[in-house]
């Protein structure tokens, strides 16, 4: 829950205020249709030919190779959403299998079936980074095919903050087949390349300039096989049962513990020698009272150069977070549905091959509303079977 006198609530509130003012001031130049506030600008349009114009060539050959991602990736999502619904109706998932991601006013997030809120912040960033590269990717590419831009802006859905970019309809439905994929391809691939980007960033280059060596001890449960040992708040740990202990990010991403690559599946009764401050403690894991696992009574964190520990990992949050659902949309926009990017590819593919525009339109019509269906079952459906 939030309170009015909260300062984070507060700075979501002056937000959408200033939002408010700068549309209301700017209102000769913004269209209403709607939800959706949308706001048309040239200032784009040379920065996306600047970019265009480094290398054409480049910029074909990868967008090609996002024409072939979306293929591939489309197909498997396909799949896997039709899985996904086969195990719902079997009664072998019993929670929404999809999730909404919407912003929380408040600073913290919460996550439940079905839905997962986000700070308001942390949702500005992330929205951003995703959808800027996206829409701009498309707009490149547009350029290095030497099709114009008939328009380049903002747009607001009721609280969604977006971009677009509007090729020239008429030339970019008389170029070639694979330039239109290519146009249609770019959004989403930029949105994988983005997550591989920062996945790559955060394993090979932020966690190892900022991890120091080991980890710290935060908490000792009180008599606890640690605690027994000797072991204590804020020694450093530096190696278990003989092996240096690393934190990695592919760790911490997994959610497995920064000791799983030592130590592994801890069993009850197993034995452990860590060293802490240069001294070894001797312990064996027993089985917890409260949760019936294997526990040795420790609470850590990695230890740390140039920043705090909560200030590292509310960074690699943010950019995990940007990477996740940037992978996320990525993969939903390629779906086959209408007038989705793979809708639009989907499309581009049936005018070519099949002659009648009405049969183009009947395909295209049952495939989107089928996908629909499934999405909608996948989110919704353990609840309706659970009514009956």
């Amino acid at each position: 829950m939030f309170e009015i006198s909260d300062p984070y609530f507060v700075s979501v509130v002056m937000f959408f205020a200033l939002l408010g003012i700068i549309i209301y001031r700017d209102r000769k130049n913004v269209e209403f249709h709607t939800v959706v506030v949308m706001r048309r600008t040239e200032r784009f349009r040379g920065f996306i030919e600047w970019v265009a114009n480094l290398s054409p060539r480049f910029w074909r050959a990868a967008s090609t190779l996002g024409v072939l991602l979306a293929a591939v990736l489309g197909s498997y999502m396909v799949y896997i959403l039709l899985s996904t619904t086969r195990s719902i109706i079997l009664g072998l998932i019993k929670q929404p299998a999809l999730m909404l991601v919407l912003p929380s006013p408040s600073a913290t997030g919460s996550m439940g079936p079905g839905y997962f809120l986000i700070p308001f912040w942390f949702w500005i960033v992330t929205i951003g980074a995703i959808l800027v590269p996206h829409e701009m990717m498309h707009g490149v590419v547009a350029r290095a095919e030497k099709i114009k831009l008939r328009s380049v802006g903002l747009l607001l859905l009721i609280i969604f903050p977006g971009a677009f970019v509007e090729p020239d309809e008429k030339q970019l439905q008389k170029a070639k087949l694979l330039t239109r994929l290519r146009v249609f391809a770019a959004g989403s691939f930029a949105n994988f390349s983005l997550a591989a980007i920062i996945v790559a960033l955060l394993a090979f280059a932020v966690w190892p300039v900022f991890l120091g060596t080991g980890l710290t001890l935060d908490t000792v449960t009180d008599g606890s096989p640690a605690a027994l040992a000797g072991l204590h708040s804020g020694q450093l740990l530096t190696s278990v049962n003989g092996v240096a202990i690393t934190s990695t990010y592919w760790e911490y991403a997994a959610g497995r513990g920064y000791l799983a690559d030592e130590v592994g599946a801890l069993k009850i009764g197993q034995n452990l020698t860590f060293v802490a401050d240069g001294t070894e403690y001797a312990l064996q894991a027993v089985n917890s009272t409260e949760t019936g696992a294997p526990y040795v009574g420790i609470n850590y964190f990695p230890d740390m150069n140039f920043i705090s520990y909560k200030t590292f990992i509310m960074v690699v949050n943010l950019l995990s977070m940007i990477a996740q659902f940037s992978l996320a949309v990525g993969m939903v926009n390629i779906l086959p549905i209408y007038p989705l990017d793979g809708g639009l590819m989907f499309e581009a593919v049936l005018k070519k091959y099949v002659r009648k525009a009405r049969r183009v339109k009947t395909i295209l019509s049952v495939v989107t509303y089928f996908l629909i269906i499934v999405l909608l079952f996948d989110f919704a459906g353990p609840w309706l079977i659970g009514l009956l």
